[in-house]
């Protein structure tokens, strides 16, 4: 044994003599026993106020639509609460025939008794579009008729916001004709079924993931009351998680959207379950050594507290990231992820603890006869040990799969969305794509435009319309802008009273104009999220800019432009941040400068491998038949939101891990061996982890909303990478590289 280990080991058996261990979170384990039956009843209190906030329902904003900080957002809230018709409200439907064109007279006795069962239902209609308004216009029958004359297209203008009329839209839906296929779409129906897919995802995401979490609970504890335990404290967090989300959506000032709810059953569960593995497994081991119940709370609270403790932190530190991302939904995802982490960590470090405290050595009862579950093997130990006798022959190739792996992201494509996000084969999405392929003024899009009246405008006089004319002609003459109509821009209309005005026009000025503000549609030749219409919202902004009144560019283009901008302005901050920040937290853990830098970069490698494999299964996709989507551009926010969330849950383990090794080295002083022990000893844990958190991911794998189903297979493919590569074989080559450097510091730091 040489000086250093001497050393150590007697440095641990003076601080086992004077109780050394003693430390805050030590004292803690010892509080929550005594007072177990206190926390119980909070957990109980918890547990009804919880269900007091869902109780209360949710004010969760449209998840689809631009946020409300952005001048897009700004420019559609606006036109919502002031205007009785926005494109909001729109549905659309489909009539069509195998063998009649809308031309014959059955076809069109049709289209009018579904016209008028629509009068019938108990809405308020502002208008209904259909072929036989004006069959001979030739702009009419390219907007209502397919090229091949057998579908037409009516269209139904509603008044009311949304969330007015949600109620109806099943009613919409039922809508039928005994001649006619129909099929519904429309902006109201794409809005309502993003957001019944998006509660459906996180249904079965719950109903996927908590019965495989509980099936590797069995195999890692092989005792249902070790494995029931973790997926109590999940369930106490997701209703906790749940209702403040539920409670904080009428007043956040960023808007939170359902999103925040999926993010708490994709990360919560995940965490939550996580937490409590590692500590349920430390307070067993501590029961086998022959500890009493208190003494092994104390210490699981030291130690696998500890590291939790450090674990949550991190991972706070990836998803305060997202709420920089201000200009996103973003921040609500962020939200909904953080509340689910501390929630599980406030359970995990009070009512795990209590509930271990009144069933003592009974944790190991009703044993479930499964085959390998709980058993004990060096398996680990041995391949740290194997691995780290030629650290180089195995380090090399792994470092060139995982950049193999990352090296597809060099061509990523990246897009704001949009319709393509819900499945091929769900109706809304049908009737979408039929109008843009088979009619064909449909191909065309509107920008909206919003001006803002100030105090002392008066919008109806020459003066004023004299002013925003020119703007109108400036939008005009932009290269792929169809035309700018709105009556503001005539100015001789105004030149005489309102009520000498065309009916047409005065219907077009009160269905646009409010007191505040002034609507007009702008069509374009290109379609919405195309390169073309960019270049135009980009023209439209500069113009917007120079003008002496506030005039905002809305639709979904405008959004994706003021997206990119966003992401690229805040993405260099984001990543200083939370690098510098891990590194801190790692250092504080470990008061190692090697380890900290080392650990980082281990991580950008599993989820830059993540990123590449996201290219290959989405945008060039790779698995379009078993997954049920449709190969794309990655949408914008999947990149930093998957940075953010799963370079914290890399950490998670990173720092688990390391926390074990650590612990040995103090003891032995042995960089090789504390490596080899400290694998050994987190290596069963952190692979049940894993698995649970790949169970857990794998029920978003399977939602509908394409944006949650690539978030949850990023996070998926970067826990796989992580438990695998890059903990079984570049840790332990590197640390064996590094030596004892990896445990250096200046004095003055430690």
């Amino acid at each position: 044994m040489n000086f250093e280990t001497e050393k150590h080991s007697l440095i641990t058996t003076i601080c086992s003599q004077k109780n050394c261990n003693m430390s805050r979170l030590y004292n803690f384990g010892l509080y929550v026993h005594d007072k177990r039956k206190a926390v119980v009843v909070f957990a109980v209190a918890s547990l009804l106020f919880s269900v007091g906030l869902l109780s209360q329902g949710e004010q969760f904003i449209d998840g689809n639509a631009p946020p409300p900080t952005t001048d897009s957002g700004r420019a559609l809230g606006l036109i919502d609460e002031q205007l009785t018709v926005s494109a909001a409200n729109t549905v659309t439907y489909i009539l069509s025939h195998q063998e009649m064109t809308w031309q014959e007279e059955e076809f069109q006795i049709a289209v009018e008794s579904f016209v008028s069962d629509i009068r019938e239902m108990n809405l308020d209609i502002v208008s209904i579009s259909t072929i036989y308004d004006d069959p001979t216009n030739q702009q009419v029958i390219a907007t209502h008729s397919s090229l091949d004359g057998k579908k037409t297209a009516v269209y139904v203008s509603l008044a009311g916001s949304e969330a007015d009329l949600t109620d109806e839209i099943p009613s919409l839906k039922q809508l039928d004709s005994e001649t006619l296929e129909v099929i519904i779409t429309g902006s109201l129906i794409i809005g309502n079924d993003f957001d019944i897919a998006m509660k459906n995802d996180t249904i079965r995401a719950e109903v996927v993931g908590l019965p495989l979490s509980l099936i590797i609970l069995l195999f890692v504890f092989g005792t249902f009351t070790a494995a029931i335990l973790p997926l109590l404290i999940a369930l106490l967090m997701i209703a906790l998680a749940t209702g403040i989300s539920y409670w904080m959506s009428d007043w956040w000032f960023f808007g939170l959207t359902e999103y925040s709810v999926s993010m708490i059953s994709l990360i919560g569960i995940a965490v939550s379950i996580d937490y409590s593995l590692f500590m349920i497994s430390r307070f067993r081991e501590e029961i086998a050594k022959g500890q009493s119940t208190e003494s092994a709370i104390a210490t699981m609270m030291d130690t696998a507290g500890r590291a939790v403790m450090y674990s949550g932190a991190t991972v706070a530190v990836g998803l305060c990231s997202l709420f920089y991302f201000d200009a996103t939904h973003m921040p609500s995802m962020g939200l909904g992820a953080f509340l689910a982490v501390a929630a599980a960590m406030l359970y995990s470090f009070t009512v795990l603890p209590a509930l271990l405290s009144y069933l003592g050595p009974k944790i190991n009862s009703l044993p479930v006869p499964i085959p390998g579950a709980n058993r004990k093997t060096e398996f680990w130990k041995k391949l740290s040990i194997k691995v780290m006798d030629k650290p180089l022959r195995w380090l090399i190739p792994a470092l060139v799969v995982l950049l193999l792996a990352a090296s597809p992201f060099l061509r990523v494509e990246m897009s704001a969305g949009g319709i393509e996000a819900l499945p091929p084969d769900m109706e809304s999405r049908i009737g979408f794509e039929i109008l843009e392929e088979e009619f064909p003024a449909y191909t065309a899009s509107s920008i909206p435009i919003v001006i803002v009246f100030a105090t002392d405008d008066v919008p109806l006089s020459v003066e004023y319309s004299e002013r925003v004319s020119p703007y109108c002609q400036n939008i005009a003459e932009i290269e792929g802008v169809i035309s700018v109509t709105h009556p503001i821009c005539n100015t001789e209309l105004f030149e005489q009273e309102f009520t000498e005005w065309p009916i047409e026009t005065q219907d077009v000025w009160l269905a646009s104009v409010s007191e505040n503000i002034l609507r007009m549609s702008v069509p374009i030749q290109y379609r919405s999220g195309s390169d073309e219409s960019e270049r135009i919202v980009r023209d439209m902004m500069k113009i917007s800019d120079e003008e002496d009144f506030e005039a905002l560019i809305g639709g979904w283009s405008a959004f994706e432009v003021e997206l990119k901008d966003h992401l690229v302005e805040r993405i260099p901050a984001v990543l200083a941040f939370v690098l510098g920040l891990t590194v801190l937290l790692v250092f504080f853990q470990v008061r190692s400068i090697l380890v900290p830098v080392k650990a980082i970069m281990m991580n950008i490698l599993s989820v830059s491998a993540s990123f590449g494999i996201i290219v290959l299964v989405f945008q060039d996709g790779l698995l379009t038949g078993v997954l049920n989507y449709s190969a794309q551009p990655i949408d914008l926010t999947v990149p930093p939101l998957v940075f953010g969330i799963a370079f914290g849950l890399s950490m998670d383990y990173e720092v688990l891990m390391l926390s074990r090794i650590h612990e040995a080295w103090e003891k032995t002083g042995d960089n090789t061996q504390a490596v080899a022990e400290g694998l050994q000893a987190s290596g069963s844990l952190i692979t049940g982890a894993a698995a649970i958190m790949v169970a857990v991911f794998f029920g978003f794998v399977l939602a509908d909303v394409l944006i949650i189903k690539s978030i949850g297979f990023a996070l998926m493919v970067a826990v796989i990478v992580d438990a695998t590569i890059v903990r079984a074989i570049v840790v332990p080559s590197t640390m064996r590289l590094l030596g004892k450097a990896n445990w250096w510091a200046p004095s003055w730091m430690k």
